[in-house]
Formats: structure tokens, sequence, C-alpha cells
């Protein structure tokens, strides 16, 4: 509307008539907006979705928690999470073993995480029958599980793509629970291991047999206390369970470094259950005690000597010669967690 009084004043209109146009074209701009109010609601309203999308911020955090997690496993286990990823970047294969409940699992799901976050293509199966989890490797590599007439591969033939793939192809292959497959079935993956296929695998306890023989493997170790310690206060803290500090010193006794066995500690502790004992493999050496003993025995010897008392000089070098053997004998045993049996 000013425009238009512009225009008209421009050409040749009275002063009067100018005015009055002006005015008349205030007028009309005045009224607009307060003849829209909806208009300036509706501008005003605008932040809302952002708002509603600042509220939904706490779901994320959620996730964000969840990762964490996981994040804190990887600094409990960073070393032979390296030693891994290494490995297997360099086309190797390795070996995880220890006790059920140690974190193999979670330890494995953090390598395919960071494998297919760098690009690569990963195979990660659980043990089921060796058609199945030749089926699931083919699938996940996108390997052809039917024949051009559109007939199923059989278990050779698909133990044949799977390795053309992996001769042409840069892969990586993870397994579960390696040790519960089929002796066929690790006989196979003894034969990938030729080509330099990169497999990682994990097992309880491995036989001293086919692929467990010749692959390099890794003994995990139990966590230290104090990473017991954080996961056994994050899962009383999500029971809502009060513990004191006497209260988690017995539960990490039990617990024995496994992680499994600490959560599963305070389940029971939440429960209201009474349990004696625990199902770890981690037991105190007592070799350096009877070394102790041993050495005591051989001081009593001496004094024995010293004192002319023949029957303590005796005694204590029977004594010691006994409790030294033994320990010699004890310290001289494997392991029997550092044993492929």
């Amino acid at each position: 509307m000013v425009l238009v009084s512009i225009a008209i004043a421009i050409n040749g209109v009275s002063p009067i008539s100018l005015v009055i146009a002006i005015a008349i074209g205030g007028l009309a701009v005045r009224f607009k907006r307060r003849a829209n109010p909806t208009v300036q609601a509706s501008l005003q309203m605008e932040p809302t979705p952002v708002q509603h999308q600042t509220d939904e911020v706490p779901t994320v955090s959620t996730q964000t928690v969840s990762t964490e997690v996981v994040t804190d496993f990887r600094i409990y286990r960073q070393t032979e999470l390296n030693r891994i990823i290494a490995s297997l970047l360099a086309s190797g294969s390795l070996l995880i073993a220890g006790e059920e409940g140690c974190g193999k699992s979670v330890l494995a799901s953090v390598v395919v995480e960071r494998l297919l976050l760098d690009g690569f293509v990963v195979a990660h199966i659980e043990p089921t029958s060796p058609k199945q989890m030749l089926l699931e490797i083919a699938y996940q590599l996108g390997v052809e599980t039917q024949s051009l007439e559109g007939k199923a591969l059989s278990a050779d033939q698909l133990k044949r793509a799977i390795a053309n793939y992996f001769e042409s192809n840069t892969g990586f292959l993870v397994i579960d629970d390696v040790q519960v497959c089929e002796a066929k079935f690790r006989m196979w993956l003894k034969q990938l291991r030729k080509i330099n296929v990169p497999m990682l695998l994990l097992a309880i306890n491995p036989p001293r047999t086919d692929i467990f023989i010749n692959i390099p493997r890794i003994e995990l170790q139990p966590l230290p206390e104090y990473a017991i310690r954080e996961l056994m206060e994050q899962a009383a803290l999500e029971r809502g369970i009060n513990l004191k500090p006497s209260d988690l010193s017995k539960l990490q006794e039990r617990a024995g470094g496994n992680p499994m066995l600490a959560q599963r500690a305070i389940e029971e502790e939440y429960l209201g259950l009474e349990v004696e004992g625990a199902d770890h493999d981690r037991y105190f050496d007592i070799t350096p005690l009877i070394l102790l003993v041993g050495i005591v025995f051989v001081v009593m010897r001496f004094i024995g000597l010293g004192t002319n008392n023949r029957a303590m000089y005796i005694f204590g070098g029977i004594a010691a010669a006994i409790f030294l053997g033994l320990a010699r004998l004890l310290y001289a045993l494997p392991r029997e967690n550092r044993r492929i049996k």
C-alpha cells in the first residue's frame, strides 16, 4: 500500500492526496498486524518442535550409557583387544581361551564391532549344525547359497564357495564356543587357516586336537579386583541394592575375577539366596606357604645342631626335606588353567 501511494505521488498527484494515501497505508499495515495474531502465535510456537526434540535427549543418553559399559570392558581387556585386532589385520588367527563367563563373547563382540566400523566384512557365528553354520557364514559374507539352476548348495559346495570368497576378498571369521563344533567342521577351519584366512576362535578348555593345536592363543586371565568391584556396584545399583564394603568383599570372593559370576552373585544377593563356595577356577596358590614351612624346618635343624639337640636336628632335617621336595614338585607341575587338555 505504501508503494502504491509513493507511485501515485511521483506521477503528479497533489500533496494532499499523497498525505491521505500515506495515512491509509499506515493504517492498513497496522490493521494487518493486529488482524493476524495467529501468524505471530505460530511464529512464536515454532521453537516447540525443537523443544520436543530436546525432551527426547534422555533416550539418546540412555543409549550412550549402554555404549559406556562396553567402553569400560574395553579398558579392562584393552591389551587383549589390541593384540586381537592387530593379529586379524595381519591375516593371522587367534584362539581366545578361558573359563565360562570370563568375558570371551563380549570381547569378540567388541572386536566385530571395531572391524565393522572400519568397513570390513565379518562373519560372526555360534555353534549349531555344520550345514547351518556354513549357511550363516555364507549369508554374512554375501556368498550365494544356490546354484545357477536354483538348487541349494551342499555342505561341500558351501565350503568351496566360502574358501573361494576368502581367496579373492578380505573378510574375517569369528566363531564362539568352537570347542563344541564337530571335528569335521574344525578340520575345515584348519584348511582355511592354511590359506591364511583371518579368524578368531573362542573356546572353553580347548582339546589338544585339530585347529587348537596349531593356532596361537590368548588365555583370558581373571579381571582385576577393582574391575569386578565396579561391575558388582553397577549391578547392585541397577537392582536397587545398598551393599556395604564388607558385603561386596564377600561377594567378590565368590566371583573370583569372573564377570558373569560377579553379576550372578548380585542376583543371588537380590533374591536373598545363601550360597556357599563359587564356580570359578581361581584358587589360592599354597606353594609359597609350603616353601616357607620348609625353610622354618631348616632353621629348626640348625638350631638343633647348635644346641646339640639330636631329636630336633633329625626332625628338622626330615621335615625340611619333605616340605621342600613337595614345594618343588608343585612348582614344576603345569597349572591346569594354562594347559590344553
